[in-house]
């Protein structure tokens, strides 16, 4: 009975280790499946890390070649604006020069030509005078005689003994004078057509400066926050926290922060309403500029308000939105230096490019 038992036992535990047998099977059949999948899961993600990397490699390159031939353009712009608006600047001041000495050499030989003519005319009216007291006190067969002693007279007295050639002279100079001013003219108007030339690059290069920095700021606003260097600041947007601490003290006791929601939405409008325009213009060293009128009636009711605070951040609004998009009257995004509170430069931009592309070339060869 006890062998029966042990038999049973035994068959069960065969078939126990049979099943597990299959089982260990079954699973290392698994493994194996899985491990091939993990290969080739493995060798495709490296195909794809090796084709990122190869093309981050690529675009790398292309943003130095990029980069160089941006500032070698900027660098030879420059020094071709500075040198031709020095010579045209130069030469303007010559024209000038020239154009002055020549008005006041064509007054002189004027003046001289018409002082001649006006003494001339008094020495003809004063010897008529008197042929005509000679004819009155001589007999009349002498008239004759008494007419060409006069006329001879008349010639051996003019201070200008040919007044015809002097008169034909003066001509000759003023003549001569009218031409080289015109030619000083024309010289002038070369120079304008030059400027205007230079002024239409100018603006292409700044055209094409301005494209840059739009590309700039689009692929580097999910980048920047406020813990780097540079941001995306939006202009013409009003600084809330301006406005979060007028209304914590103001409304202490009550839900100030929903009090300054509705303030600060509102002014923003008041920012973006084109018929609303509190600016005047001054003179301030020598030029006209732009700045905010204080004595607008909004302006003045909300310094009474909500103090100085909140009056700097609407004016600095308004200044903004009057610089960067006075007709549309939206914010727009400018990159900005965060640290220093200015607007960034391209050169900060491409410095800061190039940093988190050495920083990620680091990083992925410590990888």
């Amino acid at each position: 009975m006890e062998r029966h038992n042990y038999e049973e036992e035994l068959k069960k535990e065969r078939r126990l280790v049979g099943n597990l047998i299959h089982e260990i099977d079954y699973k290392n059949q698994q493994l194996s499946e899985m491990e091939h999948k993990y290969n080739d899961t493995t060798a495709t993600l490296r195909g794809l890390v090796d084709g990122l990397l190869a093309k981050i490699n690529s675009q790398d390159s292309c943003l130095r070649d990029w980069e160089l031939r941006y500032n070698t353009t900027v660098r030879q712009l420059m020094d071709e604006n500075t040198v031709l608006r020095d010579e045209f600047v130069e030469e303007i001041r010559k024209v000038k020069s020239e154009n002055v000495k020549l008005k006041c050499e064509l007054s002189w030989q004027t003046e001289e030509t018409e002082e001649c003519k006006s003494h001339n005319d008094r020495e003809r009216r004063r010897l008529l005078i008197e042929m005509e007291v000679l004819k009155e006190n001589l007999p009349c067969q002498n008239v004759v005689e008494v007419d060409k002693t006069s006329s001879a007279q008349l010639k051996e007295n003019l201070p200008c003994q040919n007044v015809v050639e002097v008169e034909k002279i003066s001509s000759s100079q003023i003549a001569a004078l009218r031409k080289e001013l015109e030619e000083k003219s024309e010289a002038l108007q070369d120079l304008e057509s030059r400027y205007n030339y230079l002024a239409v690059k100018h603006n292409l290069t700044n055209q094409e400066l301005q494209d840059a920095r739009k590309e700039s700021i689009n692929g580097l606003k999910d980048m920047l926050n406020s813990r780097t260097t540079l941001g995306v600041k939006r202009m013409g947007e009003i600084n809330q926290k301006a406005f979060e601490f007028a209304c914590s003290l103001k409304f202490p006791n009550e839900d100030w922060q929903e009090i300054c929601a509705k303030v600060c939405s509102s002014w923003e409008q008041n920012v973006q309403d084109p018929k609303w325009h509190p600016l005047k213009r001054i003179l301030f060293k020598g030029n006209l500029q732009e700045v905010v009128d204080e004595d607008d009636e909004k302006l003045k009711e909300l310094r009474n308000e909500y103090g100085e605070v909140a009056f700097e951040a609407v004016s600095t609004a308004l200044m903004e939105m009057n610089e960067y998009n006075a007709s549309g009257r939206y914010a727009v995004p400018e990159i900005w230096n965060l640290k220093e509170g200015r607007r960034a430069t391209m050169k900060e931009v491409i410095q800061y490019i190039i940093k988190q592309l050495k920083t990620h070339k680091r990083k992925r060869k410590c990888t």
